[in-house]
This record gives structure tokens, sequence and C-alpha cells, in this order.
């Protein structure tokens, strides 16, 4: 089952992720399509309403993609979603670059959007040059990598019960609040991690 890259508009250095674009279905959102084209990709579907493109740089995208699903300024989801929606009609997992960057409210709009891909049963994952994203719920494993710290962050319930075991710091029954810092910068000590909870969290794998 192939994976599937949508490459979004804000900070992206694409070289950083060739193992990931290397034999992927590529979805461009908006200027992520712009990133693709030049960096020499081809894009299966470049979707936005590309307002923050020039004339001679969406020509650049038309010759690089195999479809065009251009969508109208005015409307009530952002290019990335509407990403998303088409991503959910491909079987494999879903990696989102390039969708953190200088506006804070389209990071943490990205980030929470992580629901919607747990709501369609697919696994997903944000990227940028330190972190790795996802949101989970049960149960999860987490293998130690180049990702030093793991912080987690409560979505949807105010508290969220959790169990860890091969962090730094580890525990039974921890309760994790949204008002407060606990679950930030923990750390992996064993060769994997496990996470027990009661609810939805965000896990933000950091390697600074």
């Amino acid at each position: 089952m192939p994976n599937i890259a949508i490459v979004a508009g804000g900070n992206c250095d694409l070289s950083l992720y060739k193992d990931i674009l290397r034999g992927a279905y590529l979805i461009g959102a908006d200027r992520g399509a712009l990133y693709l084209a030049e960096n020499g990709y081809q894009v299966d579907i470049a979707v936005g309403d590309f307002d923050s493109v020039s004339e001679s740089e969406m020509e650049k995208i038309y010759k690089a993609s195999g479809d065009i699903d251009r969508l109208s300024e005015d409307k009530d989801e952002t290019d990335l979603e509407h990403a998303l929606k088409r991503a959910f009609l491909i079987p494999g997992t879903i990696h989102i670059l390039g969708a953190t960057g200088t506006r804070l409210d389209q990071t943490l709009s990205a980030i929470n959007l992580l629901k919607l891909c747990y709501e369609h049963n697919r696994a997903a994952y944000i990227y940028d040059k330190n972190n790795r994203i996802r949101l989970i719920e049960g149960h999860a494993v987490i293998k130690k990598d180049r990702y030093r710290y793991v912080s987690l962050i409560p979505y949807g319930d105010i508290m969220v019960n959790v169990s860890l075991r091969g962090f730094k710091y580890s525990g039974e029954h921890i309760t994790l609040e949204r008002k407060t810092s606990l679950g930030i910068s923990n750390e992996i000590v064993a060769d994997e991690a496990e996470i027990n909870c009661r609810g939805y969290l965000f896990v933000f794998e950091s390697e600074d």
C-alpha cells in the first residue's frame, strides 16, 4: 500500500523527506504544489485556490501535475483540509509536509485536522524539520529513533488519564490536563515506549 504525501504551503525543505516522497502518491496543496514542481516531482493532484502563486508559478504547477482541483477563494475549508479529503479516497498512510510555518492559526488548524484523519480511520503524521506529530487514542507504541523528546497534549477532553512505560518519566494513571504543562518533554529510554490512554492525545516527537 503506497504512502500518500500532502505538501502544503508552509515551511518545507523537501530534501529532508526523500524517503517519504519516493514512490508516494503526491498531493500539492496550493503553494505546496509549486514546491513539488520546482523540486522535479510529478504531482498526482494539485489542490487549492492558488491565491499565493503568480501566473508564471501556476504554469509550472500545470506542467508538473496530472490533475488540478482548483477551488474558489470563497470556501469554508482550508486547502489542506480539501487535500486531505482527496487523500481519504486513496488507501495508504498520510504524511503531511509544509503544514507548519509563520501563521500559528494555520499551524494549529492543521494539527487539529489529524482528528479528521482519525475519524476516517487513517494513520496520519505531520512533519516539519524538527517534529513529527500524530493523534492517538487508546494504545500506541513509539520506537526510539532520532526524535529525542516526546510530548503528550490532550485533545478534546479537558483531562486524559495516561499510563506510560519506557519513558524517563513513566507511571500509571497520570492525569494530563490541557491547562497545565505536565506531559511536555519526556524522553524514551527503552528501545520502545508504550502509551495507554483514555481519551485522545496529540503526540509530539521532537529532535530538540
